[in-house]
């Protein structure tokens, strides 16, 4: 007999900071009485990433019975072990990934379902539960739950019945299939099995068809661990896009998958010069590549100078990232306006919306509209992209004056064309406009004064020189700061503070501003400024 229980709960949410690596999440998904679900899930679930959603990851459920077991193997978690703690979707008892195969029809009222794929935990149930080996033990253990697809839509009610009625891969629970995933990975007759299984998701079949054709198996540990480290990378290809633009393909040395990334993303590569620069990746991962074009500019610091002029074939750099300061939200219609060699990002975001059924508009100012680049590339979406130039000037303020409900809005290019962005942007709510700076703006002629700050924690007070920034000197000191772009654009060294702040980035809203404040550029309005490193 199939298996069948009852929906215990059902639990949506929208992703928030969690844990103390001030990471966002969709964890925090709470109980409800009635849930309206369509192709892509349930209305009014979220996920941070665009890659933990889909079709093939449409409902996560997840067996209650495993929280109890849990504790008993992680007895200092126990506390955090209860339902929705795996951010599910369903919380049903004694379904569990032993009994549930690949391909099963699932019926709930007059919702079908069709389970997809095994769930992939990653790091942040490490810091859910405060066990830093939370993720690998369920992966290895076969308590991670699982995804369905959506075949009917309807109305799920919590207390309804939830039964399998059709099982065509009976041979194939989902423990079965991470067991081919993580433990015997050199099974070529599973591995081909599963690669041509289309019930199968997407990305775990394709994750067993690369294994075929490669003849490698994947890192897990970026996933588990959420440190993907720094990687050894080699340029075996550099394409001219256009007369200041060219094209560089990365490759790892050792030959290793690369970690996940998803679109807007960026990676960060460490040059001889002892610069580092960021380069939005330009494509989706392909042939185990990562693609980054950088512009020439008149006014190179060094980095894009060094890329033109020095950069061969065969040079090899170290690279970290994937990071993502641009992420794309899941929208029914998405706008995207570009400038120059801001149009980097949006050649994987127009790639992720198609992938998700999107709907979407490219708006993109070149110098000359008869070439400019990209063109090859982007003439497959004839009618989706428009192009412009001091000719045919993009009126943005008439474009942005009218837009539908659940449409959003990304901008990447100067301060000054981003700025006119925002500000055409100004009626729109904050959470539907997204933007990304590809310089940094232009320094104000703000004459610097010497002020300290102290770590509200330890009280220590340490001096910030008039010529020095807030950020180099917490570090001379001691205290240790992740930053990115260091100059005030990507948001990745704010810290809380108390007092008055001089605030000179891009990136901070007016009400995270309250709150916190950019080290890398701003200031102390007065002659001491206390800050919190913990995030």
């Amino acid at each position: 007999m199939y298996p069948k229980s009852t929906i215990s709960e059902l639990r949506l949410g929208v992703p928030k900071k969690m844990f103390t690596i001030n990471v966002e999440t969709g964890f925090d998904k709470q109980p409800v009485s009635s849930v309206n679900v369509n192709l892509f899930g349930i209305i009014g679930d979220h996920q941070v990433h665009s890659s933990h959603g889909g079709e093939d990851r449409a409902l996560l459920q997840f067996d209650s019975h495993h929280y109890a077991e849990l504790g008993k193997t992680f007895p200092n978690s126990r506390y955090y072990l209860v339902n929705g703690g795996f951010g599910e979707n369903l919380v049903v008892a004694g379904m569990n990934e032993h009994n549930m195969c690949i391909g099963d029809k699932v019926a709930i009222g007059n919702v079908l379902l069709e389970l997809s794929q095994p769930r992939p935990p990653c790091f942040k149930l490490n810091h859910r539960f405060n066990e830093p080996t939370m993720a690998l033990y369920t992966q290895n253990n076969a308590k991670t739950g699982w995804f369905y697809r959506v075949l009917n839509e309807g109305i799920i009610l919590a207390g309804d019945p939830i039964r399998v009625i059709e099982r065509p891969h009976p041979e194939w629970p989902v423990a079965r299939v991470q067991h081919y995933l993580y433990h015997e990975t050199d099974n070529k007759a599973a591995t081909t099995t599963l690669s041509e299984m289309n019930a199968l998701g997407k990305e775990i079949r394709d994750t067993f068809r690369h294994r075929l054709e490669s003849n490698k198996t994947e890192d897990w540990n970026g996933r588990l661990t959420g440190n993907s480290g720094k990687l050894e990378m080699r340029v075996v290809k550099i394409v001219n896009e256009s007369e200041d633009i060219k094209r560089f393909y990365l490759s790892r040395t050792d030959l290793q998958p690369l970690p996940e990334s998803t679109a807007g993303a960026n990676i960060t590569l460490a040059l001889p010069n002892g610069l580092q620069r960021s380069y939005s990746l330009c494509a989706l991962q392909a042939d185990d590549t990562w693609q980054i074009a950088v512009h020439k500019s008149n006014q190179s610091r060094g980095g894009s100078a060094f890329f033109h002029d020095q950069v061969n074939v065969g040079d090899i750099f170290t690279v970290s990232g994937p990071q993502n300061y641009f992420e794309m939200t899941r929208a029914k219609h998405q706008i995207f306006i570009a400038a120059g060699i801001g149009i980097t990002p949006f050649l994987t975001m127009i790639e992720e919306a198609l992938a998700n059924s999107e709907s979407f508009e490219l708006h993109y100012c070149v110098k000359d509209i008869n070439d400019y680049p990209f063109k090859k590339l982007l003439s497959r979406y004839s009618g989706k992209v428009l192009i412009y130039s001091q000719v045919k000037p993009l009126d943005i303020e008439t474009l942005l004056n009218f837009h539908h409900r659940g449409t959003h809005v990304y901008s990447c290019g100067s301060p000054a064309f981003v700025d006119l962005v925002r500000k055409s942007a100004k009626h729109w709510n904050d959470e539907h406009v997204h933007f990304e700076l590809f310089t940094p703006p232009e320094k104000k002629l703000t004459e610097n004064t010497a002020f300290k700050v102290i770590i509200k924690d330890t009280e220590q007070s340490i001096e910030v020189e008039q010529n020095e920034s807030m950020l180099n000197a917490l570090r001379k000191n001691g205290i240790p700061i992740d930053s990115s772009c260091e100059t005030g654009c990507c948001g990745k060294c704010k810290v809380k503070y108390e007092g008055e702040a001089d605030h000179r980035d891009t990136i901070l809203t007016t009400k995270e501003r309250e709150i916190f404040m950019t080290p890398c550029v701003s200031r102390a309005k007065q002659e001491r400024i206390t800050v919190s490193i913990d995030k």
